[in-house]
């Protein structure tokens, strides 16, 4: 009874607080949104615990864009927002726990109006009430750490029953990684299907569309430098080690395609210093050891561009030990 009353306060606690909306100030367009997911946690290493259906209770506050930004209509008019998550992984003696902070993007397919698509994309960070820990919880290989990253998408067929209300139906996909930052850490990859309505106070906008800017479509060379830190070690052992810096070097070219598109290619270096550490301590190699402690690759990548943010993606090829 408890979990019920917990899912339905998140699924409607947007709506207690939606009046005064005449007070909302010209030109500002809100969307609230209440959703239920529910999926299973895949299970994606041998001997882990059991769990039932997961359960996600996501409430949303957002802004329909209208043109006022140019690359407002560049993105076609996309909702902007940001979630908080509840989430019941199906096992609370183990898993326990999830409260999530997800800013994400919306994406529509077809006439606002109408019966549309709707794609979203977040990524955002994720508090575990329950995490691995070798005395009490040691079947728990999913996640070593209480904050990790959550990355979201999701698509949905929407449909207006109202002016103001509407209704949206579909699949989603969460996961959770503190990026072998602290170990274990083989993900959490949970599927799911969702149910969800979405209110609107303010009649929804004129769409303004607007020109496309002239830009710099050469190419151009770009470096970025960067310093992390990880344990040294399996996906899930040995946990609870020091934590070595890792040094990061990217050099690429990039050349802007469209007002919002831009490509990449190049290559980048990383430094572990527990590799160092490792092959001097146990003697492994007697000559080059810094060089034995780097890994390269080579990428490509494409970055859609919003004002002064960009959203990338990159693949690169499997990463080579220098010699």
């Amino acid at each position: 009874m408890t979990k019920i009353t917990l899912y339905l306060f998140f699924a409607f606690a947007p709506f207690i607080c939606i009046h005064g909306q005449d007070s909302l100030q010209k030109k500002i367009y809100p969307i609230f949104e209440s959703v239920i997911h529910t999926g299973y946690l895949i299970k994606n290493y041998p001997h882990l615990p059991n769990s039932t259906n997961t359960v996600t209770a996501e409430i949303h506050a957002g802004l329909q864009t209208y043109g006022g930004k140019p690359w407002n209509s560049h993105f076609r008019y996309p909702q902007v927002g940001v979630s908080i998550l509840y989430n019941y992984f199906g096992n609370d003696s183990v898993f326990g726990r999830n409260i999530s902070l997800l800013p994400s993007f919306s994406f529509r397919h077809g006439r606002a109006d109408k019966i549309h698509g709707e794609l979203r994309l977040g990524l955002g960070i994720a508090y575990f009430t329950k995490i691995f820990n070798i005395q009490n919880n040691s079947s728990n290989l999913y996640i070593g750490s209480r904050l990790t990253n959550v990355s979201f998408a999701s698509y949905n067929i929407v449909k207006f029953i109202h002016p103001s209300v509407a209704i949206k139906a579909g699949i989603s996909a969460f996961h959770f990684s503190n990026g072998h930052y602290q170990l274990p850490n083989i993900g959490m990859n949970i599927p799911s299907f969702n149910l969800g309505i979405k209110y609107f106070p303010n009649k929804m906008p004129d769409f303004i569309k607007n020109k496309i800017d002239s830009f710099n479509n050469k190419w151009i060379l770009n470096a970025r430098l960067g310093i992390g830190w990880h344990e040294f070690g399996y996906s899930t052992y040995p946990a609870g080690g020091p934590k070595f810096p890792v040094y990061c070097g990217t050099f690429y070219v990039s050349k802007r395609l469209t007002a919002i598109n831009k490509i990449k290619l190049g290559f980048f270096i990383n430094y572990y210093t527990s590799f160092y550490d490792f092959i001097t301590s146990q003697e492994i190699y007697s000559n080059k050891q810094h060089l034995k402690s780097s890994v390269a690759s080579v990428f490509i990548g494409h970055e859609f561009i919003s004002g002064h943010f960009g959203f990338v993606a990159e693949a690169d090829r499997k990463s080579t030990r220098l010699n």
